[in-house]
C-alpha cells in the first residue's frame, strides 16, 4: 500500500538549484566572526534597530490583521511591513471600525497593499513566480490555499473500496473529483489518496507569517542561519533550497513550520547584554503559539505539519508521550509508513518522505525509552526503504560549487543514517525485552530467567558491536590513536549526541541483565560475570561524559539526550542498590559522586542537563531505604560457593576462572556481553573494532 501527496511547498518547493536564497555562513569562507545579532541582510553592518512605539495608531495593514504593530526605524516601516516587503501606510482612523476591502476597490488601492516596497526590496528583488511552479510534477501540485488542504491515505478496511476506485476516470495527474475531495492514484498496487480541500477553519488561520516574525523580532533572518548551521546538518528533515526561497518571499511557508524553526533555534542565538536595545525574543508565546498551531493541525495533517511536529518534539519539554503517538497517526494519514520507491514522483520528493519517515521512527523508539510506554510503530507495518544518498540529494543549499556543497552538508546524511540503524537496534532490544508478554516469560522462568535474556541479548549485542565497528573516523569522538580530538569542529561537536544514544542503548540492554539477577544467590558465578560486564558499560559512559567538550555540549541535541545522560546515573544506581557487599555498594557510591559533579560543571554549557542532575538527587534521596549490605567477608564466609575473585578483578580474569572450574563451553550463554573496556579509548583495538 502506498499514498501519497500534495507535498506542502512550506519545506517542499520546487527546489531550485540557482535560486536565489539567503546567503549561509560558513567560518570556513570568512576570517571575521560573524555578528550573530545582526537582524537581517540589509542592516548587517548597522547597529541594532530601536523598537519605535506609536501611541497613537497602528499602520494600515496592522489594523487590518489586529496584529502588534512595532516600528522599525532603519527602514521606516513596521516590522510586519517589511516582512511582507510592503508599504506601510497610515491612512486609516484607528476610530473607525475595521472594514474588509470589497472586490470593487479600485486596483491601485490594492496595489498599495500588496505592492513590495522598492526601499525593502533593495537586496532581494521579488521574482514573479514561474508558470511550471504550479504543478510541480506528475503527482504533486501545489494549488492556491495550501494551508487549507489535507491528504489521506486511503487504507484497505474502508468504506472506499480500492477495487472501485481503480474504475475511476483519471486526468493526466492521475487525479478524478469525487465529491468535495480529490482521489490520486500514487501506485499500481491499488494505492490511493484522498487531497482534501474544505477544511474547517479555525483560530489557527488568523495566525499569519507577521505573527510569528514579531516574536523574535528582529532575530528572524539570524535564527534561519543558526537552524541551517546547527539542526539542520545532523536532522536534515526539510529541503533547505526551498525553505530558504520560500522565508525570503514570503511565499507558500506555514506559520506552523516557521513557529517551529523558531522555537528549536533560540537557543543558538545570544541574546545578552551587547543587545540591551534590542527587544528580546518572546519564546513563551512562540512556543505556547506554535504547540497550538500544531495541535490543530494534526486532525487534517500535511507534510509541514509532520516536519513541524519533528522539530518541536526535539525541544524535550514538548517532547511527551501524547504529542508522539498523534504525530505517528499523522504519519500513517499521509502514508509516510510505506515503501514509495515506485510511486508516481519525482526523486527529491521520495528522498523527502524517506527522511521524514526514518526521523519519525526515531522519534517514535526514542520516545517509547524515555516514557516506557509502547512503541507505535511495528515491523510488520513499516515498509520504508533504507537510506541511500540519493535521498539527500535535495535536502541541503545546491550551488556550483561542489566543494561548497560538501562543506555545508559535511558529514549530516551519514550521522543522521548511523543514528536510524542503531534506533533499529535499540527497538529489537525493546521489542525483546521491555512489552509486557517478554516481561511475563522472563518471570515465569524463575532462576533461569537470566540465562533466557543472555541467549535473547545475544544477537542485540552482535549488532551493538557491528554498529560501533563501522562508524567512519567521521563519527568517532576519538583519533586513531585513541585521543580525543584536539580541534573540534561543529561537525564533529554533532557526534555527541549520536554516542551518547549508542551508550544508552548498551545500558537498555544491560540493567534488563542487571534485573534478572538471582538475589538468593543460587547462580553467584554467572551474577558475577554480568555484573563486571555491567560495570564496564557505566565506565566507559560515565567517562565518555566527563570527556565531553563545551563545543559538544553547545551543539544540537534530540530530546531524548537529557533523559540518556539520566539513565547512566539510573544504572550506577541500579548496580549500587543490587550490589551484594557493601565495598561494591561503595564503589558505585563514589563513581556517582564523580558523575554528579560531571554533570554540574557540563550544566553550564547544556542546561537540559539539569533533568539528569535532579534525576540523580532523587534516586540518591530513595537510596537511605535500601537495606546495609554485608561486607564481603561476611559474605565469602555465608556463601562458599562463590568464586574467589575479588570484585576489581577484570572480566577477562572471570572468564579465565569460568572456563577452568566449568569447562570453555559454560561461558558461551555470556559470549555477547560487552567488553572488558574501562574507557571510550579503550573501546577499541587495532583495527577500530570493538574488543
Amino acid at each position: 500500500m502506498a499514498t501519497v501527496i500534495t507535498i506542502q511547498p512550506s519545506s517542499t518547493a520546487v527546489p531550485t538549484s540557482h535560486s536565489p536564497s539567503l546567503h549561509r555562513r560558513h567560518p570556513s569562507n570568512s576570517n571575521s566572526t560573524p555578528n550573530i545579532l545582526s537582524p537581517s541582510p540589509i542592516s548587517i553592518h548597522s547597529s541594532l534597530p530601536r523598537l519605535g512605539s506609536r501611541d497613537a495608531a497602528s499602520c494600515d495593514a496592522c489594523l487590518r490583521r489586529k496584529s502588534r504593530c512595532a516600528m522599525n526605524d532603519l527602514v521606516n516601516k513596521c516590522y510586519s511591513c517589511d516582512f511582507h516587503r510592503q508599504e506601510c501606510t497610515f491612512t486609516l482612523s484607528t476610530e473607525a471600525p475595521i472594514k474588509k476591502r470589497k472586490l470593487e476597490d479600485s486596483p491601485r488601492e490594492l496595489e498599495s497593499v500588496k505592492r513590495p516596497s522598492i526601499q525593502s526590496n533593495t537586496h532581494t528583488p521579488a521574482q514573479p513566480p514561474a508558470p511550471e511552479a504550479v504543478r510541480l510534477h506528475q503527482g504533486a501540485m501545489i494549488r492556491p490555499g495550501f494551508f487549507n488542504q489535507s491528504t489521506q491515505h486511503i487504507g484497505m478496511t474502508t468504506e472506499l473500496e480500492p477495487a472501485l476506485l481503480e474504475y475511476l476516470p483519471l486526468d493526466e495527474y492521475d487525479e478524478c473529483n469525487v465529491s468535495n475531495s480529490r482521489i490520486r492514484r500514487c501506485a499500481d498496487d491499488c494505492t490511493f489518496m484522498r487531497v482534501v480541500d474544505t477544511l474547517p477553519i479555525g483560530d489557527s488561520q488568523a495566525v499569519s507569517l507577521d505573527a510569528i516574525e514579531s516574536l523574535v523580532a528582529p532575530y528572524g533572518a539570524t535564527l534561519i542561519e543558526k537552524f541551517f548551521d546547527h539542526v539542520h546538518p545532523s536532522f536534515p528533515i526539510l529541503m533547505e533550497d526551498a525553505f530558504r526561497q520560500s522565508y525570503r518571499e514570503r511565499r507558500q511557508l506555514s506559520p506552523l513550520l516557521l513557529a517551529a524553526v523558531y522555537v528549536l533555534t533560540l537557543k543558538f542565538v545570544d541574546v545578552g547584554a551587547s543587545s540591551q536595545t534590542a527587544r528580546r525574543p518572546d519564546a513563551a508565546r512562540l512556543e505556547s503559539t506554535a504547540l497550538k498551531l500544531l495541535i490543530e493541525s494534526l486532525p487534517f495533517p500535511s507534510i509541514s505539519t509532520i516536519q513541524a511536529g519533528l522539530l518541536l518534539t526535539q525541544k524535550s519539554t514538548l517532547a511527551t508521550a501524547s504529542l508522539n503517538g498523534q504525530l505517528v497517526t499523522a504519519c500513517f494519514e499521509l502514508g509516510l509508513h510505506q515503501d514509495c520507491s515506485n510511486w508516481r514522483m519525482k526523486t527529491w520528493e521520495k528522498g523527502l518522505r524517506k527522511r521524514l519517515a526514518w526521523a519519525l521512527y526515531m522519534q517514535d523508539k526514542w520516545s517509547s525509552l524515555v516514557h516506557g510506554r509502547p512503541s507505535q510503530i511495528f515491523a510488520f507495518n513499516w515498509t520504508v526503504k533504507d537510506l541511500v544518498e540519493d535521498d539527500f540529494s535535495d535536502a541541503f543549499l545546491s550551488g556550483t560549487d561542489s566543494a561548497h556543497d560538501s562543506a555545508a552538508v559535511g558529514h549530516g546524511p551519514l550521522l543522521f543514517c548511523h543514528m536510524v540503524a542503531l534506533t533499529t537496534i535499540l527497538s529489537d532490544i525493546l521489542d525483546r525485552f521491555y512489552t509486557l508478554k517478554s516481561i511475563e516469560d522472563f518471570t515465569a522462568a524463575g532462576n533461569q530467567r537470566t540465562r533466557i535474556i543472555l541467549e535473547k541479548a545475544k544477537p542485540a549485542q552482535i549488532r551493538l558491536k557491528e554498529w560501533f565497528s563501522s562508524l567512519p573516523p567521521s563519527l568517532k569522538m576519538e583519533s586513531s590513536t585513541g585521543e580525543l580530538v584536539e580541534t573540534i569542529t561543529d561537525e564533529h561537536a554533532r557526534n555527541g549526541a549520536l554516542h551518547l544514544a549508542y551508550f544508552a542503548t548498551e545500558i537498555t540492554l544491560h540493567r534488563c541483565i542487571v534485573r534478572s539477577l538471582a538475589t538468593d544467590g543460587s547462580d553467584s558465578y554467572l551474577a558475577h560475570i554480568c555484573r563486571g560486564a555491567a560495570k564496564t558499560r557505566l565506565i566507559s559512559a560515565m567517562d565518555f561524559v566527563n570527556r565531553l567538550r563545551p563545543a559538544h555540549l553547545r551543539s544540537f541535541w534530540p530530546a531524548s539526550a537529557r533523559t540518556n545522560f539520566s539513565l547512566i546515573g539510573s544504572f550506577g544506581m541500579l548496580l549500587r542498590i543490587t550490589a551484594p557487599t557493601n565495598e561494591e555498594a561503595d564503589f558505585y557510591r563514589v563513581r556517582l559522586c564523580e558523575y554528579r559533579w560531571t554533570l554540574s560543571v557540563s550544566h553550564k554549557n547544556a542546561e537540559f542537563m539539569s533533568f539528569a542532575l535532579e534525576s540523580l538527587d532523587n534516586a540518591t534521596a530513595f537510596d537511605k531505604h535500601v537495606p546495609e549490605k554485608p561486607n564481603i567477608d561476611e559474605l565469602m564466609a555465608s556463601q562458599k560457593q562463590i568464586p574467589r575473585v575479588s570484585f576489581e578483578g577484570t572480566y577477562d580474569d572471570a572468564m579465565a576462572e569460568a572456563e577452568a572450574t566449568h569447562g570453555a563451553g559454560s561461558s558461551s550463554v555470556i559470549s555477547g556481553l560487552a567488553s572488558p573496556a574501562t574507557s571510550v579509548s579503550d573501546m577499541e583495538d587495532n583495527d577500530g573494532s570493538m574488543l
